[in-house]
C-alpha cells in the first residue's frame, strides 16, 4: 500500500498507521515534489507555528514565556516568504544560530564569536527538549534557505546543498510527539527495545489524541500546497493561533 498525504490516518489499523508514520518524510517529499522552495518552507512553518503555540501555552502554565530567540528565528523565515527580507539580511544570524544548535546537540566546537552569540541571544535553558528541538528546526530551515539562495555558509554540510527545503526536522517532531503521546495517553510501553516501541506506536496511533496530531500536520501541509503568495500573511496569523496538541496537554508535554 502506498501512503500519501491524503491517506485518512484514522482509517488505518495499528500496523498500517505505524508504517505511515515511518514513511512520513517520504510522504511529505512526494506531496511537494512539484512545489517550489517557498511552498516547502511554508509547509514547515504551518506546522512550526502550532508547535510553538503549544509550547507557549505549556510555558505559561509554568509562569514562563516563549524564549525570544524562537520568535527572532521564525520571523525572518516568514519575512523572506512575504518578500520583506532577502537572505543577505539574515545570513549571519542563520550561521550563528546553527552553530549554537550544533554546540547543544552534538557538542560541536564553535568559534568564540559564535559562542558569544549563543550566550547573548539564545535564552533557552540547557536540557529543555521542546525549545531546543524547535530552535534546531528553525536554524536548519534558515541555513537551507541561505543555501538555496546563494547566501553565506560557514558549514560544509550546506556548501554543496542541492536539495529544496526538506521535512527532516518535521519528521523528528512527529517521532517525538508519538513518544510523548504514548505517555500522555498511558499507552503501555514494555521497554525501549525497537519491537516494544513499535508496538506502542501501533497502539497510540489508534487514540483520538494522536489522530488529532496527525490531522493538524496533514491539514497544515495541504494548506501549504494550495496556498498562493498573497495568502501567506493571513496564514501566518491564522496558524500561530493553532496548537499541535490540545491545550490541556501543553503543560504535560514539557514535563516528559
Amino acid at each position: 500500500m502506498k501512503y500519501t498525504l491524503d491517506t485518512e490516518f484514522s482509517s488505518l489499523n495499528g500496523p498500517k498507521a505505524a508504517n505511515w508514520m515511518m514513511d512520513f518524510q517520504d510522504i511529505a517529499h512526494d506531496a511537494f515534489a512539484d512545489s517550489n522552495s517557498h511552498s516547502r518552507l511554508l509547509g514547515n512553518l504551518l506546522i512550526l507555528e502550532p508547535y510553538m503555540h503549544t509550547l507557549r501555552q505549556g510555558l505559561a502554565n509554568q509562569g514562563r514565556t516563549l524564549p525570544t530567540i524562537l520568535q527572532k528565528a521564525i520571523d525572518p523565515l516568514w519575512d523572506y516568504l512575504e518578500g520583506k527580507k532577502a537572505v543577505s539580511d539574515f545570513q549571519d544570524f542563520a550561521n550563528n544560530l546553527y552553530a549554537a544548535t550544533l554546540d547543544y546537540n552534538v557538542g560541536e566546537e564553535i568559534t568564540e564569536a559564535q559562542a558569544e552569540f549563543s550566550r547573548n541571544f539564545v535564552d533557552i535553558p540547557w536540557g529543555k527538549t521542546c525549545e531546543w528541538q524547535i530552535l534546531t528546526w528553525l536554524s536548519t530551515l534558515l541555513m537551507e534557505v541561505a543555501a538555496t539562495c546563494g547566501g553565506r555558509l560557514d558549514f560544509e554540510e550546506f556548501e554543496e546543498y542541492e536539495q529544496e527545503i526538506d521535512f527532516s526536522e518535521m519528521d523528528e517532531m512527529l517521532n517525538m510527539l508519538a513518544d510523548a503521546s504514548i505517555e500522555l495517553t498511558g499507552t503501555p510501553l514494555q521497554s525501549n527495545k525497537a519491537v516494544d516501541v513499535m508496538n506502542a506506536w501501533e497502539q497510540v496511533s489508534q487514540t483520538p489524541l494522536f489522530r488529532q496530531v496527525i490531522e493538524r500536520i496533514q491539514n497544515g501541509l495541504k494548506a501549504a500546497l494550495s496556498a498562493v503568495p498573497e495568502q501567506y500573511p493571513a496564514l501566518r496569523e491564522e496558524y500561530r493561533r493553532y496548537t499541535i496538541l490540545p491545550k490541556e496537554y501543553a503543560a504535560k508535554l514539557l514535563e516528559i
